[in-house]
């Protein structure tokens, strides 16, 4: 919403504590056009948006939210995974094959034809990390850790925004 706060669904139900500017965001002082230098004047202004929201809903000597127990093992049990994976696939090969095909497959100016084999592509990337393995197992500036976390997350986006794209030609 324009106040940053993110929402579940049509219902507008807000999701507690959490905020979403810029290109996360849904608001825009550009309407849909969200290319270039836009990006930067909507993370001025609804920044400057989420930090007023922020303000107006944790008010000063609040009681600190409190987690459970287990918070943040998931997050660290993913990122060991990845970390101790030996698959025989380079995670900057994968990274390049991605690129390529949403390259060819889903540019600023699309196709059916090519959306529907760029979905059955990115869904053989999605597949192939899983044999994704890296080299260096160290917690001290590990671009290879990060590289391929990142990865993952792109993955991720990939796929989605070609299954949306497909849905959304139907």
């Amino acid at each position: 919403n324009w106040k940053t706060q993110v929402v579940r669904d049509a219902s507008n139900e807000i999701v507690p504590g959490l905020l979403a500017a810029g290109e996360a965001g849904s608001a825009s002082v550009h309407g849909a056009n969200r290319l270039g230098a836009n990006s930067l004047l909507d993370l001025v202004v609804f920044g400057r948006q989420a930090a007023d929201t922020t303000a107006e809903l944790v008010k000063p000597n609040s009681p600190p939210v409190q987690l459970p127990k287990n918070a943040g093992e998931a997050s660290i049990a993913r990122m060991d995974k990845i970390r101790y994976s030996k698959g025989s696939i380079p995670t900057a090969d994968l990274r390049r094959e991605l690129q390529v095909s949403m390259q060819k497959y889903a540019p600023v100016y699309r196709n059916a034809e090519d959306m529907a084999k760029g979905k059955d592509v990115v869904d053989q990337v999605m597949k192939k990390y899983k044999d994704v393995g890296i080299v260096d197992r160290s917690m001290v500036w590990n671009t290879d850790l990060i590289e391929t976390l990142e990865l993952e997350n792109l993955i991720n986006q990939a796929v989605q925004e070609m299954h949306a794209a497909e849905i959304g030609r139907a």
